[in-house]
């Protein structure tokens, strides 16, 4: 690479990087709080729900977001949780219903999010179960019905022998919830 072309990768990189920055310093409103330059807003209509990660920081992140099989043609956001708090009062933790057994490739499901960027995910409340109560779905049986998406970042836990490297991912490794949704029963 020549000198010229060189020095101006440096001062785009170094222009994206300011511009980034101004922008990302602030939580998006009816979002969650933004942690360590990550944020979550949770979206519903009907039984579907939008849950989308937000970097608002002004550093690119790695997000382990589960787990992904058959060299990532079917992905399983097993590290998104769920809190349901029903209109008694009662509340319980849904995971995301993943196969227990798999006999094919099993992979991390790593996500790159750049500075700025965002990645929007669609669930169902019927992909979810509570272990606690053995419940295969979110029951919105009324109004007073509150959820709050909750993902807790780890790193790589999955090395496969062909992907060794991928264990010196630098994932993302806090804690952050979404906004809290009232959804709607019809």
């Amino acid at each position: 690479m020549n000198k010229t072309l060189l020095t101006f990768a440096v001062l785009v990189a170094i222009a994206g990087s300011g511009t980034g920055a101004a922008k990302s310093s602030q939580n998006t409103p009816d979002c969650g709080r933004a942690v360590d330059g990550v944020q979550m807003c949770l979206t519903a209509s009907g039984s579907n729900l939008t849950l989308a990660f937000s970097n608002v920081g002004n550093r690119d992140v790695i997000l382990n977001l589960g787990t992904m099989l058959a060299n990532g043609k079917v992905q399983f956001p097993t590290k998104i949780v769920l809190k349901y708090t029903d209109a008694q009062g009662q509340t319980r933790i849904f995971k995301f219903a993943a196969p227990t057994f798999v006999a094919g490739r099993v992979d991390d499901w790593v996500l790159p999010l750049r500075a700025g960027s965002t990645y929007s995910l669609r669930l169902a409340l019927d992909q979810f179960w509570c272990h606690e109560t053995k419940e295969f779905s979110i029951p919105l049986v009324s109004s007073n019905n509150y959820l709050t998406a909750q993902f807790e970042g780890t790193g790589v836990e999955v090395v496969n022998l062909d992907m060794a490297g991928i264990k010196l991912m630098n994932c993302w490794l806090g804690k952050v919830e979404s906004n809290t949704l009232t959804p709607r029963t019809n």
